[in-house]
């Protein structure tokens, strides 16, 4: 090797164009492998502004585009500069950032074209329409009842103050009798008999704890907010109810078989099989092994050595959606009783903390999870025998290699 050879990028495209994305405004640069033919242009980001610069890039016979994935700001071009034959990149900006304080929008713009004629840029993950269509049903699910679970809160807090202590009865107030009694509140209801005979089920053997529970000081400032929050709990319920029965009959046309060998993996229920779909779909293609997906779902440990020293290795970011669906999943999974996973988890916890341990069986079973939606097969819990199996194995092996 020649002690002053250069290494040199060559440009994989005949002819690029970097965009800027912004709320109000668009920058783009285009160039040629050589550089002498540039242009650079700003536009609004109003639909004719858009459809400017796809007949820009078409003018200039432009066949390759690349932009960061800022907010939803790319969505719109992105699908105009598709439907025009155009090969559009949208990158992670975390990968494709600027060098710090030598930055501005043109030289942002410049820089998105560099990296895309010489093949530096990686094509994020986008969903096709009706998986965003999905996507967007779930995210809005969540959406809601997350708001359904800080009115309970607020609920529990103008309770307390209150001093009517249901909460110190009954685990959630979520539960019908719960919910029923507070309603008899929000209405003026004072009659401790008449709260008390709510209770049903395994409740009526804390009625008499529940008498005691309900004796507080309810004014009418606090009734009037507890009907406005029940009014709010009522329409979020509403239209939950609505989303799911779209989100079933979405599932059921197109991602039925999909559906049905997830269930089957521990731990996955209807609604959690549903997410998972919405975020990764029912081709792998994109992905092209397991550890692939773990790490774009961010449950892969990262890589942080340098002059042979390993430094933390935290997991790194990722699709945040898909990872609390998976760390709900593998809690179910490790609960369910003589499972592979319970007797996974108790083993890792013996050597770290839960949360560390929970988010290694989330992502052995991302991986189950890939295997599955790849060959369209039903999984089999295999067990606590299973795992003691492999554990004997282990052990036989190293001491193979010690004797």
């Amino acid at each position: 090797m020649k002690p002053n050879t250069e290494v040199r990028l060559l440009p994989q495209v005949s002819k690029a164009c970097g965009l800027d994305m912004h709320k109000d405004k668009i920058v783009c640069f285009i160039s040629n492998q050589d550089g002498t033919e540039q242009h650079m242009e700003e536009f609004g980001t109003f639909s004719n502004d858009l459809f400017r610069i796809r007949d820009t890039l078409l003018k200039y016979q432009v066949t390759h585009a690349l932009m960061e994935s800022t907010g939803i700001y790319w969505v719109s071009l992105y699908g105009i500069l598709c439907d025009a034959q155009i090969n559009t990149t949208v990158a992670n900006p975390q990968h494709i950032k600027q060098i710090p304080k030598r930055k501005t929008d043109r030289k942002d713009a410049k820089w998105l074209c560099t990296l895309i004629l010489h093949g530096l840029a990686r094509h994020s993950f986008v969903p096709g329409p009706t998986q965003q269509a999905l996507r967007d049903l779930c995210r809005n699910r969540l959406f809601y009842k997350q708001g359904q679970t800080k009115i309970k809160n607020r609920i529990i807090k103008i309770l307390e103050r209150a001093n009517i202590k249901i909460r110190s009865v009954v685990s959630d107030i979520s539960l019908k009798t719960s919910m029923e009694i507070i309603r008899l509140l929000a209405a003026g209801t004072t009659d401790i008999d008449q709260l008390a005979a709510c209770c049903r089920g395994r409740l009526k053997a804390k009625k008499e704890q529940m008498k005691q529970a309900l004796v507080g000081t309810l004014g009418v400032n606090e009734r009037m907010m507890l009907k406005m929050l029940l009014a709010d709990i009522d329409h979020y319920e509403s239209q939950v109810q609505q989303i799911e029965k779209q989100i079933a009959d979405l599932v059921n046309k197109q991602y039925k078989e999909v559906a049905d060998c997830l269930v089957t993996i521990s731990g996955v229920g209807p609604q959690s099989a549903q997410v998972i779909i919405s975020e990764i779909g029912d081709n792998m293609d994109f992905f092209p092994t397991a550890d692939h997906l773990t790490s774009w779902c961010g449950l892969a440990p990262g890589n942080n050595e340098s002059a042979g020293k390993h430094r933390s290795t935290s997991i790194k970011k990722g699709n945040k959606y898909l990872r609390v669906a998976m760390v709900t999943v593998a809690w179910g999974a490790v609960r369910t009783k003589d499972s592979y996973w319970k007797a996974l988890f108790e083993q890792l916890r013996k050597r770290m903390k839960a949360q560390k341990a929970i988010i290694a069986v989330a992502r052995r079973l991302l991986k189950i999870i890939y295997k599955t939606i790849k060959t369209k097969t039903t999984y089999t819990e295999k067990g606590f025998n299973h795992f003691l199996d492999l554990r004997q194995r282990n052990l036989d092996k190293q001491k193979a290699k010690l004797a």
